[in-house]
């Protein structure tokens, strides 16, 4: 049996098994949330699931409700709902796209899961395509002031992926599949059981695939999961979780547009003809296997204290080969890592304190044929950190200030350094639907001698009809030069980013609108700070959304209006290129019926725009996606 037919098994299984049992919705408890589970056995016992909490009270989060209405390929498209995100998409589906947050690339973000570091220890880097999208509950984006708090790294920005942790009182099962062009195609099944009254297990195995649409395009990712949760009393949980993932990508270096000036001027005229686009690479491709760990224990001392503590081993292996085409490039990179994290909150009703700690060790072989300094190279790196978060409700419940600090050690291959930052922030709640929000912080980078200082500030208004957010996030970005005469350390300021945002989602009837806009500038006249992220980013949708078919389904249906501006292309400092601006319109449909199965329809790039992000990587051109995720419950 191949895997393929292994997959279909399991999902007619699942599907089978479950159809002919009771579809009553059932209660289980959430992710965020708790539930009593009642012993079967008709005693007095009861037992309250503990779950891993939000990092912070004020942090905007994506719930499973807004997750469950997009139509995601993956992990990555989920983040596209948050506050100043931008996505550099390299086209060509299951590619490693770099998610940018307040103007900060993919590696100088922190990426927790369930508040433990999963970067690759070798680039700082994370792929969005690694994450089991199905394992996802919400997604938590830290307060942009607070991001460097929460992990090892000191990078600007965190984003805390909250796994599904719910306890069901019946056997739960959760399968989705959706197929594309180009034999794309996605297929998840997600199992959930009580196994006693005090043994939870769960599991997930996920396939997506596609085949080459230019040359060198095809990709495949396998990964699993399984966890297994202790219930051993009201005031303890052990999570015990393990993770595999085997995956292989082309990678072909976008589409050669120097081959194509030797036969044309109209470089357009073959960069996005699929057939016959010659590509940098057409046998460069990247496997990537990786195992992890995590033990985790929730553990609550009193009323007034709770303690999260993670321990964890990650392994990943990187190989990235390549036989023709020159330059040649054959290299593996591969990071052992164990650590843990504690996390301790204490809330006494006059002032609470969290405290993060956190140690971890990493071993890094790196090998490369391309790059001939690099090769061989082995780094023993550890980091040790402690940060601090005071708040206060002296002045009552509505106004709420804090300060914070972190310290962080790192030993790279014996050689010490130590980096610390600080801040405070205020958060003013001004009544049941508006919130105000307002920080600042400095902060030391992890490989440089700048630092950076960091504001941002929100206001929120959320009704059953009318939510509107509005924010501002400024960095500016200190270097410090050393006069070589004097010998004497001063900072200049070297240049600075702002950005500018506005949500606006109202509900008129049966219809809904949900609109977005970003605006983006930097102190430097040449904006030359802006290569990352365009000047603007607009997206407006029209929805129509309420109960359709007496009611039996949640229909949600519209229009989608994508604008972004015009973005410069660095290298070496010297801009090399600017990427136009382009407009792009989705139709989107999805319904939820009887609360147990979704179905969703996709129709992508209605005008068949042609348009790149990233030079030169053709976005794709119009199509057209289906799927259906399917919850059913015994």
């Amino acid at each position: 049996m191949n895997k393929k037919s292994l997959f279909i098994f399991l999902l007619l299984f699942f599907g089978l098994h479950n159809t002919s049992l009771s579809r009553s919705y059932n209660q289980f408890s959430d992710s965020l949330n708790t539930n009593i589970i009642k012993d079967s056995a008709a005693t007095k016992d009861t037992i309250v699931p503990l779950h891993t909490s939000l990092l912070g009270e004020n942090n905007f989060v994506i719930s499973k409700k807004n997750i469950n209405q997009i139509d995601y390929r993956y992990t990555g498209d989920i983040l596209n709902k948050s506050n100043f995100n931008y996505t550099l998409s390299f086209g060509f589906i299951g590619q490693p796209n770099i998610s940018v947050l307040y103007g900060v690339g993919n590696n100088g973000i922190s990426f927790l899961q369930d508040g433990v570091l999963i970067n690759n220890r070798y680039s700082n880097f994370t792929d969005f395509n690694d994450i089991q999208s199905e394992l996802l509950d919400s997604i938590e984006v830290i307060n942009y002031p607070r991001g460097f708090l929460y992990s090892p790294a000191n990078n600007l920005v965190s984003i805390n992926l909250i796994s599904k942790d719910f306890v069901s009182t019946v056997p739960y099962s959760k399968i989705k599949y959706y197929q594309g062009p180009d034999g794309e195609s996605f297929a998840d099944v997600y199992f959930n059981s009580l196994l006693s009254n005090k043994f939870n297990l769960s599991f997930d195995i996920t396939n997506r695939k596609m085949d080459d649409k230019y040359s060198n395009t095809n990709f495949s990712y396998w990964q699993g999961n399984i966890k297994l949760k202790y219930l051993s009393s009201n005031k303890l949980n052990i999570i015990a979780g393990y993770n595999i993932e085997k995956s292989i990508v082309g990678i072909n270096g976008g589409v050669d547009v120097d081959s194509i000036k030797l036969v044309t001027t109209n470089i357009d005229s073959l960069l996005y003809d699929n057939i016959f686009a010659p590509v940098n690479f057409i046998d460069r491709s990247k496997e990537y296997r990786a195992q992890n760990f995590n033990l985790k224990f929730l553990y609550i001392f009193s009323k007034s204290l709770n303690s999260d503590i993670s321990f964890y081993y990650r392994f990943g292996n990187e190989r990235i080969a390549q036989t023709n085409n020159l330059p040649l490039l054959n290299s593996t990179n591969n990071a052992k890592t164990y650590g843990m994290i504690i996390n301790n909150k204490y809330d006494n009703n006059i002032f609470k304190l969290n405290l993060i700690k956190g140690y971890e060790s990493s071993d890094i072989n790196s090998d490369s044929s391309y790059n001939f300094t690099l090769s061989n190279n082995s780094f023993h790196l550890v980091n040790y950190f402690a940060s601090v978060i005071l708040s206060t409700n002296i002045f009552g419940e509505k106004i709420i200030p804090s300060i914070f600090y972190k310290y962080q050690h790192s030993n790279f291959n014996n050689i010490n350094k130590s980096r610390n930052g600080y801040g405070a922030d205020l958060t003013f709640i001004i009544n049941d639907n508006t919130n105000f929000y307002l920080g600042l912080s400095s902060i030391k980078n992890d490989f440089t001698d700048s630092y950076s200082k960091n504001y941002e500030g929100r206001l929120n208004y959320d009704n059953d009809q009318l939510q509107i957010s509005g924010g501002i996030f400024i960095r500016k970005d200190f270097y410090q030069p050393i006069n070589i005469y004097t010998n004497n350390i001063f900072y200049n300021e070297q240049q600075s980013l702002n950005g500018y945002n506005l949500l606006v989602n109202l509900k008129f009837g049966d219809f809904v609108l949900e609109n977005k806009g970003e605006f983006y500038a930097t102190s430097n006249s040449t904006n030359n700070n802006l290569w990352i992220i365009p000047k603007e980013i607009i997206i407006l949708g029209l929805y129509y959304n309420n109960y359709v078919f007496n009611d039996n389904m949640l229909l949600k249906a519209g229009i989608l209006f994508t604008h972004n501006g015009i973005r410069n292309v660095e290298y070496n400092n010297l801009t090399a290129e600017t990427v136009p601006s382009f407009n792009r319109f989705d139709l989107t449909i999805s319904g939820i019926i009887q609360k147990v199965a979704t179905v969703y329809f996709t129709w992508e790039n209605l005008t068949n725009k042609k348009y790149f992000i990233i030079p030169y990587y053709p976005m794709p051109d119009r199509n057209i996606r289906f799927g259906i995720s399917w919850e059913l419950f015994n």
